[in-house]
This record gives C-alpha cells, structure tokens and sequence, in this order.
C-alpha cells in the first residue's frame, strides 16, 4: 500500500539517501563478491554475481518508492519510435470492454528499422512485450535492453516493441495493457504484414501480456488472425503466487528479483474485482487450446523456473505445441538483462533456439 516511502517528501529523502550512498555500496558489493564461496552460486563470475546484485538492489529500491517516471509518446532521440491510435470498431471486447480503463493511443519502437512494406514485405515480424512486472520498464533501448534488437538480428527480421500502458499510472490497472497489446497487433496487421509472419513475443510480466493475447484471440474467434508463433521469455506466468512464496523459493537467493517487486506488480496490475487467478490474469492452472505454436525459454535459477516447468506441462493438451527451452544455471530473464547479468552469450544461444523453432 502507499506509504511515507511511495510519497513526498519521504520519496524524496529514499531518492536522495540512495543515490549519496550507491558508490560506497558499489564498492563494497564488488568486493564482498570477490570471493567465489560468498557469490549468489559458486558457478556465477564475478560479472554475473555483481550484475545480480546490482540488478537486485535497484529494482527494490524501484518498488519501495513505487517509481513511476514519465512516459513520452513523442519520439525524442528514437528515430523509430511512433505512437498508433486505439483501433476502430469492436476489437474490445468482454474482458477489454470497462467502463474506467478505455483504450488509448499506444507508443511503439521498431528494430532495427521502421518497416517498409516494399523491402521487408517477406520478413518475420515479431510483437514484443517488455517487462517489469507491469509497473516498470518499457520499450526504448535503455528501458528494455537489449533483446528486442538482438532477436530482430537472429531471426533476419524486424522486432516491433510496445510501450503499453503500466499499472503504476493512475487508471492503467488491467485491462489497459491487454488493451494496449490489441491495438498493437491490429496495427500490424492493417499495415498489411501478414499474420502468418507476425510472431507474439513478451519477457518477464510482458511474457504474461503475449500469453493473454493469444488467450484472447483464441478466445474471440474470427476477431483477429492468428498469429504464426509466440516466444515466452522467463514470462510472469503465475500472479497468485504472491511475496511471500516467492522469498521462500529455493532459487530466491540465486536471482535479482525482489518479494516486494512481486507484491507491488500484483497490487496495481490486478482489478479488485478479479482474482489474481483469474485465466486473464495468471496463465498458470488456466490451460487454453491455440494452433499457435509456443517456445518458452527459461533460467533453471530462476525463482519462477517451477512455475515454467507446470504451465508448459498443463499446455500440452491435444492440439497443442509448446516446447520448453532451459539455460542451464542462469537467472530469470536473460533476455532484457543478459548483458548486465552477464549472460549475453546465453540469451543470444537461447534466441537461436527461438529462431530454430519457426523452421
């Protein structure tokens, strides 16, 4: 809940009492993980150990203050990046149809390249989410690393990445991200890129985005083409399982996300009228039949690898096709941190698999 941290002036005091005593602590974190035995895992480098730590450390400083930085839709220093309108007609239904949370007009980045239609007519697209348990992150270079660039160079494509709305601004609760990743697809398609070529992509809560908009065009069916495949990176599959089960996890110790970060993504991203089971809400225990084909690639160190493992098994239903791809020893979501955490080299084997599997 909001409190003196989440508020001025005492979100100004955090703000400035961090930031005086980061280089000390850089410091002493460095050379605290010197040593292997005292490392979050005896295999973790030292670029990996203090990656993690880093990574740890400023995304609870994030959730304790509940930071929530302006967002632009105006390009700025992205040459690629444009903002699209909410799309016309009746592309928002039941679930999307509140009487609050309206569609809005939506930013977007492409990589490498903004798409032409006359060079790039034959080239996959894919539809990237970002992650940040839905209250963080976002689709710039330096707000969602460097996966959806990478991804577009492994598969010889292009990457359209969404800026959707986060539930940390006022009345962006769900359903405004489902909304926001409607609009995004819609536009895709009406730019005339073929559904067949479009491939649904998210990492972390953005993997959880791109499961409930495949759910939702199953679910709406005839309202929008299916898309040819979708990549799930380390994705946010169970909202349920809340702070306290996540800090108890076996793997807690060995990855960068925080208890309170769990807490405070579900908090703001769920309606109070709906339970963070909900099929909408959590993809776990809510298997759905789909004739798009599912990669899910996770960390076998990360604190949500369980959760991977079950709802890849409760997908395999009759119909289906989802393949699971692990990294060995690696943390959760290499694909947005891989180059902080220090597993680039990981992240890229890891979109060669993804770029395997559309053959």
């Amino acid at each position: 809940m909001p409190s003196f941290l989440t508020r001025q002036p005492g979100k100004g005091i955090l703000v400035t009492l961090f930031f005086v005593t980061l280089p000390p602590r850089l410091v002493l974190m460095a050379l605290y993980l010197l040593p292997k035995p005292l490392r979050q895992h005896p295999k973790y480098t030292f670029h990996q150990a203090v990656g993690i730590a880093l990574f740890k450390m400023l995304w609870n400083f994030a959730s304790q203050i509940e930071w929530a930085p302006p967002k632009s839709l105006e390009p700025g220093k992205d040459k690629t990046f444009l903002a699209i309108d909410s799309a016309k007609g009746c592309l928002y239904r039941d679930v999307l149809d509140d009487p609050i949370i309206r569609p809005a007009r939506v930013g977007a980045i492409w990589y490498p390249k903004t798409y032409d239609p006359t060079t790039d007519k034959d080239k996959s697209v894919v539809l990237h989410f970002h992650g940040g348990a839905y209250v963080l992150g976002g689709c710039r270079p330096m707000e969602g690393g460097e996966g959806p660039a990478l991804l577009a160079n492994h598969i010889s494509g292009l990457v359209f990445a969404a800026q959707y709305r986060l539930a940390s601004y006022p009345n962006s609760r769900f359903p405004a991200a489902l909304q926001d990743a409607v609009t995004s697809y819609n536009y895709l398609v009406e730019l005339g890129i073929p559904a067949s070529q479009i491939i649904l992509s998210g990492d972390s809560s953005g993997g959880n985005l791109a499961i409930t908009l495949l759910r939702y065009i199953e679910d709406q069916k005839g309202l929008l083409p299916k898309p040819r495949a979708c990549f799930l990176w380390s994705p946010w599959v169970d909202l349920a399982i809340g702070p306290v089960a996540t800090a108890s996890h076996h793997n807690y110790k060995f990855d960068y996300i925080p208890a309170l970060l769990v807490e405070w993504g579900e908090r703001a991203y769920k309606p109070d009228s709906m339970e963070a089971t909900h099929p909408y809400i959590s993809p776990h225990n809510n298997a759905f039949s789909t004739s798009v084909p599912i990669l899910l690639h996770t960390g076998t160190l990360e604190a949500l690898h369980d959760s991977h493992i079950a709802f890849v098994n409760q997908m395999k239903i009759p119909g289906n096709k989802i393949v699971l791809v692990e990294t060995v020893g690696a943390p959760h979501d290499i694909f947005a941190a891989g180059q902080i955490t220090g597993f680039m080299k990981e992240a890229e084997a890891a979109m060669d698999d993804a770029n395997e599997f559309l053959k």
